[in-house]
Order: C-alpha cells, then structure tokens, then sequence
C-alpha cells in the first residue's frame, strides 16, 4: 500500500479546488474519496501496479462476526486492509470538527477503524485519512501521541510537511 502512496498523492493533489470547496463547506463526504479511489484502483489494475482490489470487503476478524472494510488490495502476493477517512478540520460552518474531534473514541473518529484494522490477522492494514485544511506537523504528532496505548504499533508513512495547506494524504500503518 505503502507503494500507491504517490499514485494517490498526485490524483489528489490535482483537486485542489474540491478540498478548498469542501473546506469551506466544512463538509466531509467519504463518498467521493472512496469513488475517486475505485477509479485510480481501476486503472492501477490495468496497468498491473495491482492485481486487485475489491470495495467494502468482507472480513471476518478474530473476534468473531463480520466486518466491512473499505478497501482489500492484491499487490504482489499480499493482501492489504485499507480504511479511509474524510477529516475536515476547517470549522469554517462553526462545527466542533478539529483535530481532535477525529481522535476522541467514539463512532465518528478513526479509533473505531483502528480497531476494526487490529481486530485481522493480516498484518497489512492501512488508515488512509484525507486531511483538510492540512494541520501543522506538531498538531499532527500531538493528535496521533494521544491514541491510546493500545494503538502505539501505528506510524505515520507522511507527514503534513510533505503536502500543500490545502489537504494532508495521511496513511497509518499499523
């Protein structure tokens, strides 16, 4: 997963106005990252960057039960989880949606979704968040210090840094 980072980045990148939009909007609509990912996933296979992929995936975790997941990808000989989350933090429409809005444990944040990653045995699973406007690093490092223990195997791939003040392309491996 780690890998398609920089086919995701630059599909993105180039929407510029959509993430301004929806910053102003103050708007998260998943909807549209995971329909521009399908068609990216789409052409990755074609082009045989991937061998497959398949949307709202069922998995059936150690815990028992079934859960969806957003993205299964085939690469190489792998099999990859993918979780995606749409973060605006703009405030711009007087909502409470920081940053740390998306940290809090509950059924809106991206704890559920670490959980529901850790819950498989596949040790390829992905958080990728779509951060806009982007925070600053120590915002970013700040947020992710706050998990709770039980999520300390996850690191940070990319780092706000490394974006334009528009949006951040976080992926997290846990």
């Amino acid at each position: 997963m780690e890998e398609l980072l920089p086919n995701i980045t630059n599909l993105f990148l180039e929407k510029k106005d959509y993430f301004e939009v929806f910053a102003k909007a103050d708007t998260r609509i998943e909807g549209w990252f995971k329909a521009e990912l399908i068609l990216l996933f789409s052409r990755l296979v074609k082009a045989g960057a991937i061998q497959s992929f398949n949307r709202e995936f069922s998995v059936y975790p150690r815990s028992g039960g079934r859960r969806q997941i957003d993205f299964k990808l085939s690469i190489g000989n792998q099999h990859h989880f993918c979780e995606l989350k749409a973060l605006c933090i703009s405030q711009a429409a007087g909502t409470p949606r920081n940053l740390e809005f998306y940290f809090r444990d509950d059924n809106v944040g991206i704890i559920k979704d670490l959980r529901k990653l850790d819950s498989l045995k596949n040790p390829n699973r992905w958080l990728l968040a779509f951060v806009y406007p982007s925070p600053s690093e120590a915002e970013w490092l700040r947020n992710l210090k706050s998990l709770p223990d039980e999520f300390s195997h996850w690191r940070s791939i990319s780092l706000p840094t490394s974006y334009p003040t528009y949006v951040y392309i976080s992926l997290l491996k846990g």
